[in-house]
């Protein structure tokens, strides 16, 4: 699930902008805390905990649930409550921000497969998995490098379809239907699903469908010489 609406990546942008916010989420990552339990790892008072987890659980982050206590009556504990990733790209024409949330997979508790099943404590178990988390540590910065140069070949692309609609006059309504289209952002299309890549073909044909009518109306391109004529009248283009 992919939430990319500007009051949801508000909430979650002031949830993260406290330092204290982000120390919770790193302790509540370990492991479920009720908060007097987080006030003493964090050196606060418990009313300061509550405020901060309300902001958290307000953008969706954390979640409440009721646990039994050995030590006395049922408490309230915290827990993440998805896997979420914030991923914003700043580059030249281009400005993306996207908040992909998951649910907790039930395989999350399971040993991924190179984890050794006998030697926990083995110098080999740790040498092992010190080279899993180099490796994996490294292609998560390829996997980011990646995603910078493809943004800014889709910055681009963008663009040059943004000149032709400019060089061929067309009218504000329309255009921006087609910047609605060509940016999965905008659409809220889910990356890497099926559902996610059927509404992408949908939307990059509705877009071809657009185009192929403006190239089949007798309307001529802006002259360069007349791009800066302003009592030059736009001819709008009408849609079915």
């Amino acid at each position: 699930m992919t939430r990319t609406d500007p009051e949801d990546l508000d909430k979650v942008f002031k949830a993260l902008g406290h330092i204290t916010r982000r120390r919770i989420l790193r302790l509540l990552a370990q492991s479920p805390r009720y908060p007097y339990e987080l006030g003493k790892l964090l050196e606060t008072n418990r009313r300061v905990v509550l405020k901060h987890l309300d902001a958290l659980q307000d953008a969706a982050l954390v979640e409440r649930e009721m646990r039994e206590s050995d030590l006395g009556p049922d408490r309230i504990y915290y827990r993440l409550k998805a896997n979420f990733g914030l991923s914003t790209t700043i580059l030249p024409n281009a400005f993306v921000m996207r908040v992909t949330h998951k649910r907790h997979p039930a395989a999350i508790t399971a040993r991924p497969r190179f984890f050794p099943q006998d030697a926990d404590s083995d110098v080999k178990a740790v040498r092992r998995l010190l080279k899993e988390l180099d490796k994996t540590h490294k292609q998560l910065g390829a996997i980011d490098e990646e995603r910078m140069r493809l943004a800014s070949v889709r910055a681009d692309i963008i663009r040059h379809i943004e000149g032709i609609m400019i060089e061929w006059n067309w009218d504000q309504e329309s255009c921006q239907r087609v910047r609605s289209l060509i940016d999965p952002v905008r659409m809220g299309i889910p990356v890497g699903t099926m559902t996610g890549k059927d509404l992408w073909s949908e939307s990059m044909r509705e877009a071809l469908n657009l185009f192929e009518k403006m190239f089949s109306l007798p309307i001529k391109p802006r002259s360069p010489e007349k791009k800066d004529d302003q009592t030059e009248k736009d001819v709008p283009i009408e849609f079915e």
